[in-house]
């Protein structure tokens, strides 16, 4: 358990059990000639509390840290709700960008070139940290190596998803408490496919992956969109692009799938 979460589990579960006594102390003490809608509040806080006590302790303490990050949200920017929730981007250079974000900046680990063969070699990384939220983000170098090296990448949507199937097992061993998120292949334009006709794939390995992540208890972030919108920003090498308001959607996508995780 993170210790954000310890620190709000040790706070608010015996507060659940004083507030009890409080509610029936005041009770007690309230003059009868009290206006009404005080009475009023404190039935409803009262009704709250019973309906807590007889709800499993688990239930209620999500419904409590649930309550507490809302909270907590209030008057946050994106990044900083990023941050919150312990947010970590794992992924190639497009993935970098993220660097100059307002993430913290050590909780980008990017590198040019890559694959998802860059979980193993930091597996002892992501143990140490043990992420709140991780983001995976990978594809088109794994796209491309095969034509290089075909004994040692994946030729089909399905070879890569068995694949990630071993890497998203390793991280859950190292970091059990860890969200894990795929986010889909951001699709090259035309100038780029004409540098590497795999990348046309991308849309069919996407939905491999979003198939994935539906069966294997995985967030699917789907961004594809940012070719189509953000397209005439793109470098001429039709991948890689440098755009703040592209980065900005991007990370409300992270954003609103670890929402919907943390409060359904």
């Amino acid at each position: 358990m993170h210790a954000k979460q310890l620190l709000i589990k040790s706070i608010l579960t015996p507060l659940i059990s004083a507030l009890l006594v409080i509610f029936a102390a005041v009770a007690l003490l309230l003059p009868s000639g009290r206006p009404r809608e005080d009475e009023a509040a404190l039935a409803t806080g009262k009704t709250y509390m019973k309906a807590l006590e007889g709800r499993d302790a688990s239930a209620v303490d999500r419904d409590i840290r649930m309550r507490v990050s809302m909270e907590a949200l209030e008057g946050m920017d994106l990044w900083e709700k990023l941050n919150y929730f312990d947010t970590y981007i794992m992924g190639d250079s497009r993935t970098g960008l993220f660097i100059w974000s307002g993430i913290t900046p050590e909780h980008v680990w990017a590198e040019t070139s890559t694959t998802i063969k860059f979980i193993e070699e930091n597996i002892d990384l992501i143990r140490e940290s043990r992420p709140g939220n991780l983001v995976l983000s990978f594809g088109m170098n794994d796209l491309g190596m095969y034509e290089f090296d075909p004994d040692n990448y994946w030729e089909t949507a399905q070879d890569y998803v068995e694949a990630y199937r071993y890497y998203i097992d390793m991280i859950r061993e190292a970091s059990p408490e860890t969200n894990i998120y795929i986010n889909c292949i951001i699709p090259a334009l035309d100038a780029g496919i004409e540098r590497q006709p795999r990348w046309a794939l991308v849309p069919e390995w996407n939905e491999a992956l979003r198939q994935f992540c539906e069966s294997y208890d995985v967030g699917y972030i789907d961004v594809a969109f940012i070719a189509d919108e953000y397209g005439d920003y793109f470098e001429d090498d039709g991948v890689h692009f440098y755009l703040q308001a592209a980065l900005d959607d991007w990370a409300q996508a992270i954003l609103d799938a670890i929402e919907e995780k943390e409060f359904g």
